[in-house]
C-alpha cells in the first residue's frame, strides 16, 4: 500500500511534536526511517523518537505551526515552525527561560528518508 506523504510530514509534525505522541512515528514511518537533520544529525527511528521526547521535554507547551506543504508523485516538501520557552536542558544546553523558534522545510522521497533544513533562534543566552 502506498503511504500519503503529505498526509505523514503533517502526522508526524502535529502529533508527535505537537502533542508528544511519538506512537505517530511508528504510524507512518517505515522501521528503516533515517531523518537527516542538521541538529540531530542522521539517526534511526527509534532516536528520533527519543530526539522529539527531548525537545518536548526542554519545551513544555510546544507549540507546532503547519505552514505549508507541496508534493509531486512520491516526493512531497513541507514548511513548519515550532516554538516555546527554553525550561528544560537540550543538547548541552541549559534552560535559558528564552522563547525560541525553529521554522524548517522537511523533503522526502519516501516514508523511509527525510532531510531537514532548519533555523533556530532564542537559545543564545546573553
Amino acid at each position: 500500500m502506498a503511504t500519503d506523504l503529505k498526509k505523514a510530514h503533517r502526522q508526524l509534525l502535529e502529533e508527535a511534536f505537537g502533542d508528544g505522541r511519538l506512537g505517530a512515528f511508528d504510524a507512518v514511518c517505515d522501521p528503516g526511517f533515517r531523518p537527516c537533520d542538521p541538529l540531530a544529525g542522521k539517526a534511526k527511528l527509534n532516536e528520533w523518537k527519543e530526539n522529539c521526547a527531548l525537545y518536548r521535554s526542554a519545551f513544555p507547551g510546544l507549540r507546532c505551526t503547519f505552514l505549508g506543504q507541496v508534493g509531486d508523485g512520491d516526493i512531497v516538501a513541507t514548511h513548519w515552525r515550532m516554538s516555546g520557552i527554553h525550561k528544560g536542558p537540550l543538547m548541552g544546553i541549559p534552560p535559558t527561560g528564552a522563547s525560541c523558534t525553529w521554522r524548517a522545510s522537511r523533503s522526502a522521497g519516501s516514508a523511509v528518508a527525510s532531510w531537514s533544513r532548519n533555523g533556530c533562534s532564542g537559545m543564545r543566552s546573553g
